[in-house]
């Protein structure tokens, strides 16, 4: 997967965990609010350094010698 389709599926899983943030009693959910916050901490926000997307290359100069 790519950082993008994570950060994609962290964003869903976020929202699927926030409708079950509450029990029938309307009582928060611990266990529940701890992922979370956990996933928000773990979501990029804008105020994040950006991710630079870095690839190895191959010198054949260096390798040659």
């Amino acid at each position: 997967m790519t950082n993008d389709q994570l950060l994609a599926l962290l964003s869903r899983a976020r929202t699927v965990l926030d409708r079950h943030m509450f029990d029938a009693d309307e009582a928060i959910r611990d266990d529940v609010a701890e992922i979370c916050m956990a996933i928000d901490d773990a979501l990029p926000d804008a105020g994040r350094v950006p991710i630079k997307r870095t690839e190895l290359e191959l010198d054949r100069r260096k390798s040659a010698a």
